[in-house]
């Protein structure tokens, strides 16, 4: 978390200084001070692993993570072929004038920034994943669900920033502003006001916890035990509501609803799921999802709709994850089952 402050700061800095004139005054500035941001998003990442599942030390897969550094070190990279000569070599030199590599080396504007953008997006959603399965799939502690909490907080808020940049982003490219642009001046004074309020609010989280606190956070919840019996009485109840009441029907089920209409902790759904029916929350319920798509496939009254309007019908909230668990209970896509069952009714 140390090291995802810093480089915030970091980078809100580099764009103060890029903005004045420091750069024309004193060129070697632009190749003595290297952007960092595409480190954001890995340490957002391995701050989450590290926080809900122990501290671990990096292995020699994980710094590959960073890697992606080099996407923005363009004028170190130049700096480095003059400097050395290399530019001079033949081969580097016909690679070096493609337009993909000239790019690379100066390119600006909205297209240039699309590497970090895709970067920090796609950790923050890992992040928000990981967080949410540890909330959902496992039995946790009352400490590491405060951390899920924090967690989420922080992604939301990213997640906000992200939203407030690109859109105003795509206004200033469409309205052709030529005023101070609002990427250096109110996007960099909301990140400082970010990262500000994450380190004092990371300084205060310090401390809260006792020595036994810490042990307890470490240690997984004590599991729940169901005899046969409770397991049979729950199961049977679990399986009226998804089957009676249809409650997977609802994009936005949670453990929490499911808990709260059996009148049952979340703990003991959980152990159910996970020591009983072999399955965690998510695949019990998409199940019944990909069930109830494959009879509205098959129904022909229902041939008029869309294969997302179809997945949307049965309780899924996005086409790509109801492909992706069509495809994992069946073996075949949506496409390709509604293809089979016109086979088969043509024969």
């Amino acid at each position: 978390m140390a090291a995802f402050i810093f480089v915030v700061s970091y980078s809100c800095l580099l764009t103060e200084v890029f903005t004045s004139n420091l750069p024309n005054k004193y060129p070697l500035l632009i190749v003595e001070i290297p952007r960092l941001r595409m480190a954001l998003g890995p340490l957002l990442y391995f701050y989450t692993r590290t926080l809900l599942y122990g501290r671990k030390r990096l292995l020699g897969k994980d710094y590959f993570h960073f890697s992606a550094l080099i996407i923005e070190w363009g004028p170190q990279v130049l700096f480095i072929l003059y400097s050395s000569g290399i530019i001079t070599i033949p081969i580097i030199q016909t690679v070096y004038h493609l337009k993909i590599i000239q790019f690379y080396f100066f390119g600006q504007g909205i297209f240039a920034e699309l590497p970090f953008l895709l970067s920090i997006s796609t950790y923050t959603i890992l992040s928000y994943r990981v967080a949410a399965d540890s909330q959902v799939n496992g039995d946790v502690s009352i400490f590491k669900l405060e951390a899920i909490k924090w967690l989420k907080g922080i992604l939301y808020i990213v997640f906000t920033l992200l939203s407030i940049w690109i859109i105003s982003t795509v206004l200033f490219l469409l309205l052709n502003h030529n005023s101070i642009s609002f990427d250096r001046l109110i996007m960099p004074l909301l990140t400082i006001v970010f990262a500000y309020g994450l380190g004092m609010a990371a300084y205060k989280r310090q401390g809260k916890m006792s020595a036994n606190d810490i042990l307890e956070y470490n240690k997984p919840a004590a599991r729940i035990y169901l005899s046969d019996e409770e397991a049979k009485r729950y199961s049977q109840r679990l399986i009226t509501l998804m089957e009676v009441d249809k409650l997977y029907l609802n994009p936005a089920l949670k453990l929490e609803f499911l808990a709260n209409r059996l009148s049952v902790q979340e703990r003991i759904i959980s152990s159910l799921l996970n020591q009983h029916i072999g399955k965690n929350f998510n695949d019990f319920v998409n199940e019944y999802r990909v069930a109830e798509a494959k009879k509205k496939l098959a129904d022909p009254s229902l041939k008029q709709f869309t294969i997302a309007a179809i997945a949307y019908e049965s309780g899924f909230n996005s086409l790509p994850t109801f492909q992706r668990c069509f495809k994992q209970f069946t073996g075949l896509t949506p496409s390709q089952y509604q293809n089979s069952l016109k086979s088969t009714a043509s024969l």
